[in-house]
């Protein structure tokens, strides 16, 4: 495997300016993710051609996939799947698939160059993994709106990535086979969540971590790479797509790893010193390295689509969230819907599905990527536009202010 070191140096520059660019664009509307995807395209093989997306930086571009994922899992607060956030994230999903499919096939009247219910499946997902970032920047991941938008791309990439895997696995196994897979993947998870529980928080562990959180040992964030890769593997051992196994191996280890221990934040850190610090810039910034435009301008019918696709995703996934106005109020509920019709890997992924199985062109596929990139750099935007998006006490009389 050939090592690009100049390009690793340039993703590596544009990993670090990203943040600094902005924080100096006014109101802080551009998420550092945006200029990621973007200046990826402009060092790019069809822009400047420092960096393309093969050898060391393609791995860590895999890497920084499924670490994304990995921690976006964590982010989920499982007891909430329970109650009514979980509903209203739900409802808000089933009528974005109910509307994908004739919305899809009127995008297919402008371009038939993809499979009907593969091309529906790609404007129900969220990506949790662009979604966090943006809300924990903005100081709004732990409040209830960010929880609520936090579960709606939850619900929404993990009910996709259900979907696809069912639907369209490369497996030759038929779909009730890929159902008992996808329960057998969720049994595991459980079994493992009780499990690595009683294991993780037994005395003699917690000691051995506790003495080793500071040593060069670090078994903590050793043993959470463990299980990233235990459900990464697993996913793909039952056929299931190792994305939805990383991002439930996330969801397992925050259900087997809290408690109130004096390291638990220090731990968390750690693990997004990693992936935020990281693997997940490389991610984004190959990501926009990877795409096509060439394809996407080969045909007048896949430029056409690309307006298109974008107004499908407004349609299919950010109208259901007008269900959170009762709840949240109409601006924050509109900001909920432009966030979490951002979407990225998930396109990605179909894409890739799409092309392999010969169920999509490649001008479709391109556009479906160069949608997708435009979401991300256009809705966290418009969204951060609208805040505040939740009321903030009011500092004298401490009741919630009109803001």
């Amino acid at each position: 495997m050939s090592i690009q070191y100049s390009g690793l140096f340039v993703v590596a520059v544009v990993a670090f300016a990203a943040p600094v660019v902005a924080r100096i664009v006014p109101r802080r509307l551009v998420p550092p993710v945006v200029l990621e995807v973007l200046i990826g395209f402009a060092v790019g093989p069809q822009g400047l051609g420092l960096v393309s997306a093969t050898g060391g930086v393609y791995v860590l571009y895999l890497l920084g996939f499924g670490f994304l994922l990995f921690l976006a899992g964590q982010e989920v607060e499982v007891e909430r799947f329970r109650g009514p956030t979980f509903r209203l994230a739900g409802a808000s999903f089933a009528v974005s698939v109910a509307v994908a499919f004739p919305v899809a096939a009127l995008l297919r009247l402008i371009s038939s160059g993809a499979d009907l219910t593969l091309l529906a499946l790609a404007l129900t997902a969220s990506t949790l993994g662009v979604i966090v970032p943006v809300l924990r920047d903005a100081g709004e991941i732990d409040t209830d709106f960010g929880q609520l938008v936090v579960m709606a791309g939850s619900v929404g990439e993990f009910g996709a990535l259900i979907l696809l895997t069912i639907l369209f696995s490369a497996q030759p196994e038929p779909t009730y086979v890929q159902v008992l897979y996808v329960v057998a993947l969720a049994a595991a998870a459980i079994l493992g969540a009780i499990g690595l529980r009683r294991v993780w928080q037994s005395r003699w562990l917690r000691r051995l971590l506790l003495a080793t959180d500071q040593s060069t040992a670090q078994l903590r964030v050793r043993g959470g790479f463990v299980v990233l890769l235990a459900f990464a593997g697993l996913a793909h051992k039952f056929g299931v797509d190792t994305l939805l196994g990383a991002f439930v191996g996330g969801i397992v280890l925050r259900v087997a790893d809290r408690d109130d221990r004096p390291t638990q934040a220090r731990y968390q850190g750690k693990l997004h010193a990693i992936g935020y610090g990281f693997l997940v810039p490389v991610f984004f910034i190959v990501t926009g390295v990877k795409f096509d435009l060439k394809s996407l301008f080969a045909s007048p019918s896949s430029l056409a689509l690309l307006p298109a696709l974008i107004a499908a995703l407004l349609v299919a996934r950010a109208a259901p969230a007008l269900l959170y106005r009762r709840r949240t109020g109409s601006r924050p509920a509109v900001a909920a819907g432009l966030l979490q019709a951002t979407t990225l890997t998930f396109p990605v992924v179909v894409a890739e599905v799409g092309r392999s199985l010969g169920l999509m062109t490649e001008a479709t596929a391109a556009a479906l990527v160069g949608a997708a990139v435009v979401s991300v750099l256009l809705f966290p935007a418009a969204a951060a536009a609208l805040r505040p998006w939740t009321r903030r006490p009011d500092t004298v009389t401490g009741t919630p202010s009109p803001g």
